[in-house]
């Protein structure tokens, strides 16, 4: 073909629309030979510089988080808490008390919220003869074990005639609330006779007239001593059973407050800074952790006389390196390649609006920077207080990092992370960066209320209610205080209302009504004044009483049933109890008391009474007014 035809030809090719396209598809397969596919998963690169061309072209290789940490040494000094002193406030001394008196030792064999909360259960004060039925039952049928297992419940009589259940004769309320929880009625009267007075024993065997009594009685000549050595262990069984104080000034809870005070006390450390006074101010909630405590630089705590304390110094530890491990969560991307991700969080899945910037900010922590947290597991013993040096980080490429701990140096700044940090007492926003490693409980079994009381304030009366919603009963389990309450009311209607009026006014239609009731687990709490030498009008609640009007026994005052409102009233000398008057907000509050029981690191089990409080269910409203004209 001549050269002109060929450029003919290409220019009408040229000049006219081709169209692309494909007529048939084919697909690429690989051809296996074996029946191993190790190899192909291995995803193997041919050209291996090649790569890491392409990522220093695109700066991978300038990123901070390039090397991966494979090392990690950790260096802090740590110091122990040996001292628990608690401060007895008094009705007219002030909230803030920097003096601590009659601190005792302390150590990590017992649980901390067991030592702050516990109660005595055995109050050497007078109690009713029939007041916890169950506990001296339990007392006295174990003592009865005890004779059996040594052949001496020959003696079982001579106890029963000792220690009886005594029978309640007067007329007073101590009978009335007796005979008015029929439960309680039957179960003593099915005792008497039958065992000892379990509470009675237990008392003699602490005071030492136990032992006088034995050597005294001829009965047990051939055997005082074994009655005086299973004297001892019954004491051991019921401490052992119920943990408690050995002594009051280990009592934490501060009735004013409606609150545990306590302090904690370090010993000196390295950078000579005296002792760490650690109080906990505050403390209500059940639980006790590091954010209960405050360090208080001013205050003064005093050791009991008489006691012993180890010589815990400060401890300089030695530096520990670890294998830092990754933090790993649900939905985190994983760094393998063949390894499918968790499906219960699906980060494509996000929706977002403008304003969502939290929702994003979290996303991106998932996405782009949930593989940069390590964490390492060092042990530290309960009851620590440390403070950490430094880390020292040794990435894959032998790079050491030096990493301070978070806001060193930077006490002031308020953008300073400060998690786990100690708040200062007056110290104007300043922080202490050590750690504290309380020795508090993991997880604990807690029983119903035997004992809740919800303090309610009362607009229309201007009062405010202590309402006992729970009280412990005769028997010593929780009852209703409301049914209890009137049970009592109706006893009393029965048997002790004093009708005075004659048939004439009995006849009247419109009668004078001097104030209407409320139920008699209604605690009234009235407003007075803070002190009577100022002219402030701070104010504080006093505990005051309803009068019965339905009994003429003499006394003729509603008393509190509950040990959590019967403060001072036990006494030989009874006292005025107040409350402070912004620990009763709005909504009011709840004060229980329960068992508690849990297991600590030894293995060993504790079974304390403790209380905590929460916040109420709003204001209440109990009806009462006085001046009211009645029509029949």
């Amino acid at each position: 073909m001549s050269q002109q035809i060929k450029e003919s030809l290409k220019e009408q090719l040229l000049k006219r629309n081709f169209k692309a396209a494909i007529l048939s598809y084919n697909r690429l397969e690989g051809r296996p030979r074996k029946e191993d596919f190790d190899r192909s998963l291995k995803a193997e690169i041919r050209d291996p510089l090649w790569m890491l061309c392409r990522q220093w072209q695109f700066g991978e290789f300038n990123g901070e988080d390039a090397g991966s940490a494979v090392k990690a040494r950790v260096q802090l000094d740590t110091t122990r808490i040996n001292r628990y002193a608690v401060r007895k406030e008094g009705d007219e001394g002030p909230r803030i008390n920097k003096i601590w008196e009659d601190a005792v030792p302390y150590n990590d064999q017992l649980p901390l919220e067991v030592e702050v909360e516990r109660e005595i259960l055995l109050d050497q004060r007078s109690e009713s003869p029939v007041e916890k039925l169950e506990l001296r039952i339990l007392i006295g049928r174990h003592w009865v074990k005890l004779l059996k297992q040594i052949n001496l419940v020959k003696y079982k009589p001579e106890f029963i005639r000792k220690y009886p259940f005594i029978e309640v004769t007067n007329q007073g309320q101590e009978k009335a609330q007796l005979q008015s929880d029929p439960a309680a009625w039957q179960r003593l009267k099915s005792t008497r006779g039958r065992l000892p007075d379990g509470i009675q024993l237990i008392k003699d065997i602490q005071s030492a007239d136990f032992d006088q009594w034995v050597d005294g009685n001829a009965l047990f000549d051939i055997d005082k001593s074994s009655l005086k050595a299973l004297g001892r262990d019954l004491e051991a069984w019921f401490f052992r059973l119920y943990s408690q104080p050995s002594t009051d000034v280990e009592d934490a809870w501060v009735p004013p407050s409606l609150e545990y005070q306590f302090a904690l006390n370090a010993p000196k450390d390295a950078f000579d800074r005296g002792r760490t006074m650690l109080v906990a101010e505050e403390y209500n909630s059940g639980h006790l952790d590091w954010y209960a405590f405050d360090v208080e630089k001013d205050g003064k705590l005093t050791d009991l006389e008489g006691e012993e304390f180890e010589s815990t110094k400060f401890k300089k530890e030695e530096p520990m390196a670890f294998l830092p491990t990754q933090i790993e969560f649900n939905g985190m991307p994983n760094v393998r390649w063949w390894e499918f991700e968790d499906r219960r969080i699906n980060f494509g899945n996000i929706n977002a609006e403008t304003t969502d910037v939290p929702h994003m900010m979290l996303a991106e922590f998932g996405l782009v920077y949930g593989n940069d947290w390590t964490v390492l597991p060092y042990n530290l013993e309960v009851g620590s207080l440390c403070e950490i040096q430094g880390i020292v980080v040794t990435d894959v490429f032998g790079v050491r990092t030096f990493i301070r701990p978070a806001g060193f140096k930077n006490e002031k700044d308020q953008q300073a992370w400060s998690l786990y940090d100690l708040n200062i007492l007056n110290g104007n926003g300043a922080l202490d960066k050590r750690l504290l490693l309380p020795p508090a409980i993991a997880k604990l079994q807690e029983s119903k209320p035997i004992e809740k009381v919800t303090m309610a304030r009362d607009e229309m009366a201007n009062l405010v209610w202590g309402i006992e919603e729970i009280i412990p009963g005769i028997s010593g389990s929780g009852v209703n205080g409301f049914e209890i309450a009137t049970a009592l009311s109706n006893y009393f209607l029965e048997n002790n209302l004093l009708d005075d009026l004659d048939e004439e006014e009995k006849k009247a239609k419109i009668h004078y009504i001097l104030g209407t009731s409320v139920p008699e687990n209604w605690i009234p709490f009235i407003a007075v004044k803070l002190n009577l030498e100022t002219a402030y009008r701070e104010i504080r609640l006093q505990r005051a009483a309803m009068p019965r009007l339905s009994d003429n026994i003499g006394d003729s005052r509603v008393e509190p049933r509950g040990m959590i409102l019967r403060q001072g009233l036990d006494e030989a000398e009874k006292k005025a109890y107040f409350i402070h008057e912004d620990e009763v907000p709005r909504a009011g509050i709840q004060v229980t008391r329960s068992f508690q029981r849990t297991r600590w690191i030894d293995g060993k089990v504790y079974t304390w009474l403790g209380r905590q409080k929460k916040t109420g269910k709003g204001e209440g409203a109990s009806g009462l007014e006085f001046d009211q004209i009645g029509i029949k």
